[in-house]
């Protein structure tokens, strides 16, 4: 397998891999306006109590993203030294450490959701609606974790397109699952 990180000219190079990218980067901001607006016909409260877990998803994905951009560089120097052991255990490291992290804020989404919420609303109905959702957002943030560590090992080995595809499907299947659930 040629690495065409090191053989192909820069300009087609930022073209085939940061278009992909950006794309996805527009797509992954589309899943909170999809639910909002969905959340909002809910009721006014509901919309208050997703808004309450913004920072909390935030979050998520700002260790999701640090925590991958490592991977990615290690990834993407063993990769150009042609130590292809050094690659694996870097990938497997990667998703080792998402997992982990992903289980710190399940611990917290358990444990410290309602107290989280309780910090920043007087409303019973909002915080309790909030601490629900910040359960459900970080018990299951697992998915974010790995599928943003998988992208940039993908990326790192200059697979940009299949993340963009996969994106898509996830979006797609996002909008077509808010009105039914």
């Amino acid at each position: 397998m040629e690495n065409k990180m090191g053989t192909m000219p820069i300009k087609k190079l930022l073209a085939t891999m940061s278009l992909p990218i950006m794309l996805s980067m527009l797509i992954q901001a589309c899943y909170n306006i999809v639910d909002s607006m969905f959340v909002a016909r809910y009721s006014q409260d509901a919309l208050a109590a997703v808004s309450l877990a913004f920072p909390i998803q935030m979050l998520i994905i700002a260790v999701s993203v640090g925590t991958a951009v490592g991977v990615n560089s290690l990834l993407a120097r063993r990769l150009g030294e042609g130590r292809m052991e050094a690659v694996n255990q870097a990938g497997q490291h990667g998703i080792i450490l998402a997992l982990l992290s992903s289980a710190v804020f399940a611990l917290f989404g358990l444990s410290g959701a309602r107290m989280f919420a309780d910090l920043f609303t007087t409303s019973e109905a909002i915080a309790s609606q909030a601490a629900q959702y910040i359960g459900i957002v970080t018990v299951f943030c697992f998915g974010v974790f790995v599928q943003i560590v998988m992208e940039r090992i993908m990326q790192a080995t200059g697979n940009a397109v299949y993340n963009m595809v996969m994106q898509g499907i996830g979006a797609l299947a996002n909008i077509i699952l808010d009105p039914i659930f």
